[in-house]
């Protein structure tokens, strides 16, 4: 591809996930990182000294008009992305928004009907789609082995004190990113009914939740942010078949079939993350990132819709909204309520 014809990349927020995006896309030979915009002056200053060659702005619109651009990443506070968006959205820029997709169902919304009139590539940052340990899991939750299955446990427990800064932020991040993963492996959710200490994301425990997807599966969900002893959000999911059972981690798959089946003999079988062929040609922070950044710009390259879009991102924030209904209500919620 020649230089002519290289995506022109833009990253607004130049922190820890700008950073890794403006990297990923450096060495990205369909691409070409040209500049970035954030509002704190003394990054600004010493990211100029290592890059001298990007146009630095700690004004986005300025940004826009110095630099011919034509896709961005957006890696500021979900309260920033719909006003960024609607500016970002008349220039016809390929967009990508790091996750959660918004602050509020609402905005969510509005993003992506801003986006429904547009032939740009939208896409934001989930990335356990990309991840082989969960591809892996995928394939055997949809390859038949465990015959019927009707219901699942999922957990998702991480340490965040109440007093950690952007609190609320991470909270909503880490949780929607489970969120996506559910949604990936097991398909939509037609109603819930959730019970916790407090909203969604301030609350201080966590919340508990039973989920009813469209395929009739049921889950039953723990999500836990304020668990001692987890410095990392630690991921388990169990699956319960009338064929066998599958448990699945980041770190590792047991798979129990009560019968041969295939490649896989009766009882037992370990798939350990580290024996399998990893996607991941690139290693940038953890798995998945590298392939979730070259996904989006091979998209955009080809003018060909994200493997993770907005509107997944929406019906996340719909899960979202769901939830924090029904804690105030205290009632079963059908996601088709949620408009």
């Amino acid at each position: 591809m020649s230089s002519q014809k290289k995506l022109k990349v833009g990253i607004i927020g130049f922190g820890k996930k700008g950073i890794l995006h403006a990297s990923l896309a450096n060495i990205n030979p369909k691409a070409e990182w040209k500049a970035a915009c954030d509002s704190d002056e003394q990054t600004l200053s010493l990211m100029k000294i290592f890059y001298p060659n990007i146009a630095f702005f700690s004004d986005i619109v300025e940004m826009l008009e110095k630099v011919d651009l034509n896709t961005i990443f957006i890696c500021t506070p979900d309260s920033t992305h719909l006003p960024l968006v609607t500016r970002l959205i008349e220039k016809d820029m390929n967009i990508f928004v790091e996750n959660p997709l918004a602050d509020s169902f609402t905005s969510a919304k509005q993003m992506v009907n801003l986006a429904s009139h547009k032939k740009n590539v939208f896409s934001l940052g989930y990335y356990s789609p990309f991840k082989v340990l969960f591809q892996k899991a995928k394939a055997l939750f949809e390859s038949g082995n465990l015959d019927k299955v009707k219901r699942y446990r999922a957990s998702m427990h991480y340490t965040l004190p109440p007093a950690s800064r952007n609190y609320e932020s991470l909270v909503a991040n880490r949780t929607s990113s489970f969120l996506h993963l559910i949604y990936w492996l097991f398909g939509p959710v037609k109603s819930l009914y959730a019970k916790a200490f407090g909203r969604f994301a301030s609350g201080r425990r966590g919340s508990f939740l039973i989920l009813d997807h469209s395929s009739d599966l049921m889950g039953l969900v723990d999500l836990s942010w304020n668990r001692p002893g987890f410095q990392k959000p630690a991921v388990k999911i169990s699956l319960e078949g009338t064929g066998g059972t599958l448990d699945i981690s980041e770190d590792m798959l047991k798979l129990y079939l009560y019968k041969k089946r295939g490649e896989f003999n009766k009882g037992w079988t370990t798939m350990y993350r580290i024996d399998l062929p990893s996607p991941s040609k690139f290693y940038l922070c953890e798995e998945g990132y590298f392939e979730g950044n070259s996904s989006f710009l091979k998209s955009c390259s080809n003018k060909k819709k994200s493997t993770v879009s907005w509107e997944e991102g929406l019906e996340i924030m719909r899960m979202i909204e769901a939830i924090d209904l029904s804690i105030d209500s205290n009632t079963e919620i059908s996601l088709s309520e949620v408009k």
